[in-house]
């Protein structure tokens, strides 16, 4: 019966393998098919493997259960079997010593086999207690066996694990130096392709180089050609004045001699002596000194529309005959005052013009920009000298203190000085804060003055780089210009947003006027302030179009100039001509008037 029924045996102790081959479990979702194999491997690797000792050790527990009851009931037997042989030998006595003889041998026979019997037994049943003791051991082991695998497994499982991390952030990596040589490709592609347009570029230039150097050999030859005509004019004039000399002193000159007088003498310019010109009114005008006083505005002559985009400044030539703005359009303007037409324009930068200035001997415009870097041009050829690099943040200012030396203000926080000859910056100021504007101060030319976002006015020496005075409290408001007085080299106009203009004594750096008007609204971080060549005036522009005029001796407010500029439109700028008979203003609306 045990060899008949094995099979159903070895199913008791196994646990079933769920097929996964079926078109069902393929039917079923991904999670509930994960945990039928996680099932089936612990099936077959955790119980499956240990069903054979279990129906052994089994069958050794119903065995022991057998030869324990076969025990029991042959101990009772001998019991009984002795308890009967007490009472045969008992009760025979001698009449039956020959059937009790009998008896008794048959009983001890049937004992003995009895016993030897139970011995047997008792031999088997502690063999059996014998293999089921090995058979535990074995279990144990088996047992230990399985946690030693287990645990290797998991060792290995948590290898694996670590293992697919490293492969996964292997691939990661790839894929980001994928990227990256992918994105080099492209700069690389970039730099190849702006390489070609640079070689290109400098193929073209080379040509334009070449034709510049004959047009210039041409205009050099012409201009040997012009002076040469001068010169021989010279000498015919110079000889006629001797001629004349000479003729002066006869008391008689015959009209057959004044005929023979060339007419190339014709256009001979003859010197104007200071009456003739006192009575021709033309105003005898030295440096600094002016015989004539300020215009002081009152009405439009002349508006034009003057850049594609809002204006930011404007500044004239020391002779007042030029006027050069810069503005939203990334350009500057070079105009003649008197035509009002436009001389030159000035390409170059890349951002907004955020002031121009011209230098003292008028030769070149320096044009500082907010793409970080200030430009100078020539005023006849309208052509870029120097590109001054070097800022971080926008250049908001820049000022001549020689036609070959250049100071620049940052909202990087720093000034720059730049000479033109060596081509670099030769010092780099920390001023602490934003520059809005600047100022050079009379005297040795080393000394400057800028304006902060901070509302601070710092003094500086330009030969050590470091602050000889700072007002930090003299605006509540930030500094939106600086200008130099006109009559006074110890005096100074600072402009702020707290709508306040002040004059400053650079020497005591005490304030010595205030000008403001209820009318007058600083708009703008760029707002500049003009003062007249005499020194009579003050002006600024307003947040609402108009123009501020104030008494520069007294501080009063002259007039307020409004309804020509547009409604809203904030003035950036406004400026005397050197010469005192032009007054210029330019608003965030692309307008320049003239006004008289």
């Amino acid at each position: 019966m045990y060899s008949n029924n094995n099979s159903n045996n070895l199913s008791i102790y196994s646990s079933p393998i769920i097929s996964i081959a079926s078109q069902s479990f393929n039917s079923i979702p991904e999670w509930k098919r994960d945990i039928i194999r996680q099932l089936n491997y612990r099936n077959q690797n955790q119980t499956n493997c240990y069903s054979d000792i279990m129906k052994i050790y089994s069958d050794l527990l119903k065995r022991e259960r057998t030869l324990n009851d076969r025990t029991l009931l042959y101990e009772k037997e001998i019991v009984s079997l002795r308890k009967d042989a007490n009472r045969g030998g008992g009760s025979g006595g001698g009449s039956g010593s020959s059937s009790g003889t009998s008896s008794t041998s048959s009983n001890k026979g049937s004992i003995e086999e009895m016993e030897q019997k139970l011995y047997k037994l008792q031999e088997d049943l502690t063999n059996s207690y014998k293999r089921n003791a090995e058979n535990a051991t074995s279990i144990l082991n088996l047992n230990d066996k399985n946690k030693d695998l287990q645990n290797e497994i998991m060792s290995k499982e948590i290898e694996v694990d670590r293992a697919k991390q490293v492969l996964q952030q292997n691939d990661d990596a790839i894929k980001r130096l994928e990227m990256t040589i992918i994105e080099k490709e492209n700069v690389s592609q970039i730099l190849r392709d702006e390489l070609t347009s640079l070689q290109t570029e400098y193929l073209h230039n080379e040509s334009k180089v070449v034709k510049l150097e004959q047009e210039n050999s041409s205009l050099v030859e012409r201009w040997l050609r012009k002076k040469n005509e001068e010169a021989s004019k010279m000498n015919e004039a110079n000889d006629f004045y001797q001629k004349m000399v000479e003729q002066r002193d006869l008391s008689f000159v015959s009209p057959a001699k004044k005929s023979q007088v060339p007419d190339s003498y014709a256009n001979v310019v003859v010197d104007i002596s200071s009456e003739e010109a006192e009575k021709s009114k033309i105003p005898n005008i030295e440096k600094g000194v002016f015989t004539k006083e300020a215009l002081l505005p009152s009405k439009a002559k002349r508006r034009w529309t003057a850049h594609n985009s809002e204006i930011y400044c404007i500044a004239f030539n020391t002779m007042g005959n030029l006027m050069a703005s810069g503005g939203g359009d990334k350009a500057v303007k070079v105009w003649d005052i008197i035509s009002g037409q436009t001389k030159a324009t000035l390409l170059g930068a890349s951002q907004s013009i955020m002031s121009v200035e011209f230098s003292p001997n008028d030769e070149t415009v320096l044009g500082t920009s907010n793409d970080n870097s200030a430009r100078l041009w020539s005023t006849e050829l309208g052509r870029s000298r120097h590109t001054l690099t070097g800022h971080i943040g926008k250049v908001y200012t820049g000022k001549f203190f020689n036609p070959n030396r250049v100071v620049t203000g940052s909202h990087d926080r720093t000034i720059k000085l730049w000479d033109l000859q060596k081509g670099y910056c030769t010092r780099t100021i920390f001023c602490f804060s934003s520059c809005n504007d600047l100022a050079i101060l009379g005297g040795t030319g080393n000394h400057l003055v800028s304006g902060h976002v901070d509302h601070s006015v710092r003094f500086w020496d330009s030969n050590i780089g470091e602050p000889t005075h700072v007002l930090s409290s003299i605006h509540e408001g930030q500094i939106t210009s600086i200008t130099n007085s006109p009559v006074n080299s110890h005096h100074i106009l600072t402009n702020s947003r707290d709508h306040t203009l002040k004059i400053i004594d650079t020497r005591t750096f005490e304030t010595i006027r205030t000008f403001k008007d209820q009318e007058y609204r600083n708009g703008l971080n760029w707002t500049k302030a003009a003062w007249s060549p005499d020194g009579a005036y003050i002006a600024s522009g307003s947040i609402d179009g108009s123009i501020c005029i104030w008494d520069a001796n007294n501080g009063k407010t002259i007039k307020v100039l409004t309804k020509v500029h547009n409604n809203g439109s904030s003035v950036c700028c406004c400026a005397w001509s050197p010469l005192a008979n032009i007054f210029i203003s330019a608003d965030k609306d692309k307008n320049i008037i003239q006004w008289d």
